[in-house]
């Protein structure tokens, strides 16, 4: 029986099956958990934060004026 995907009124995709999980029986290691066992935490110094954008910051995406130095 096969399903639809269904968008929201702000137009985020919402699946009705279940997601696919590729590394949940793979039998690898966790990267976070290898990293953890070759690098401990040194006391109450915590890791540093991610550089990446946040996901809500969006830049403004209008129209841009008719004017340029380009000649």
């Amino acid at each position: 029986l096969a399903t639809t995907c269904n968008c929201d009124r702000v137009g985020r995709h919402h699946c009705p099956h279940e997601t696919t999980r590729i590394y949940e029986n793979s039998g690898g290691s966790c990267a976070t958990t290898e990293y953890l066992e070759k690098y401990p935490t040194y006391g109450s110094v915590l890791p540093p934060q991610s550089l990446k954008p946040k996901e809500e910051f969006r830049a403004y995406r209008g129209k841009m004026e008719g004017i340029t130095t380009f000649k």
